[in-house]
């Protein structure tokens, strides 16, 4: 499994102090201090983010127009996680959302919720054939798959054979419009709105596939203040929404086990350092 050329997080020397506050955080041991600056080891990022979330010198980067990557197709498909729902307080239905994101110029959406529901049945089905190595860890979350190559190889037999929501989403949206649209499948655009930086990663250098289908990336911080603007106009339409509540549960910590409807015994983990803990565990036996 060869890890990534292409990282989503790097540094502005101009910013940084050398306090070495992103050495202390980083799981991986990636960041060094070279001549007052901090340096990032390529082949140990994992794109978790953690530096970004603990440096006090990190500046905003300044988004003139988050959506202006639509401009490259004519045909341009939103991919909304199901974590983008929970932004959102007093949310009645998914379909505000999906309207908002219509109006912001996507010409259609297709939700990573509806993947995810047929990632769970293949998993169930899986789990059931008892030829996977236990325990099985998902495939799902780029930034701990990364980590197990990065520091658990030993481990990388128990990760689940199955690409990730986004990217089943991306070639399921892409079918669908162009037998919809009859366009050729370089003017179709599949922008997923992420989350994390791992995602941008896992898009541009995609682990064991050679290409994602997934065009491009929005991240959810940029694209929120326009959405939100864009929902408060919205008005009833059509019935949007295609994910039930398995797929929207992979949005909720414990969701993605909880889904495959089984008396398997699982444990959920929040936060990069509670990962690093249970696969220390897993490693040691």
């Amino acid at each position: 499994m060869d890890r990534p050329s292409v990282h989503s997080v790097t540094l502005n020397r101009e910013l940084c102090k050398g306090c070495i506050n992103c050495i202390k955080r980083c799981p991986t041991e990636a960041i060094r201090v070279r001549d007052g600056k901090a340096a990032i080891i390529s082949e140990r990022c994992v794109d978790c983010g953690e530096c970004i979330r603990i440096c006090p010198h990190h500046a905003k980067r300044a988004v003139s127009d988050p959506l202006e990557v639509l401009d490259r197709y004519a045909y341009k498909i939103a991919l909304p996680p199901p974590s983008l729902y929970v932004q959102f307080n007093n949310l009645d239905e998914q379909d505000v959302v999906l309207e908002g994101l219509l109006r912001l110029g996507f010409d259609s959406v297709f939700e990573v919720a509806r993947a995810a529901e047929l990632i769970s049945e293949a998993t169930r089905r899986l789990m059931q054939s008892r030829d996977l190595p236990r325990p099985v860890i998902s495939s799902a979350c780029p930034a701990v798959t990364r980590l197990i190559c990065v520091r658990f190889p030993q481990l990388m037999d128990h990760i689940l054979p199955l690409i990730s929501p986004m990217e089943l989403a991306a070639r399921m949206a892409k079918d669908e419009a162009i037998r919809k649209t009859g366009l050729p499948p370089t003017e179709i655009g599949c922008i997923f709105i992420t989350p994390c930086p791992a995602k941008v990663s896992a898009i541009h250098a995609p682990i064991g596939s050679g290409e994602s289908a997934v065009d491009a990336a929005v991240a959810v911080k940029d694209i929120y203040p326009p959405l939100l603007s864009a929902m408060k106009k919205a008005a009833p339409v059509e019935y949007l929404a295609g994910a039930g509540r398995i797929g929207l549960g992979w949005g909720e910590s414990g969701g993605e086990a909880a889904a495959l409807m089984s008396t398997e015994r699982y444990l959920a983990a929040d936060g990069i350092e509670n990962v690093i803990r249970v696969l220390s565990d897993l490693e040691d036996e």
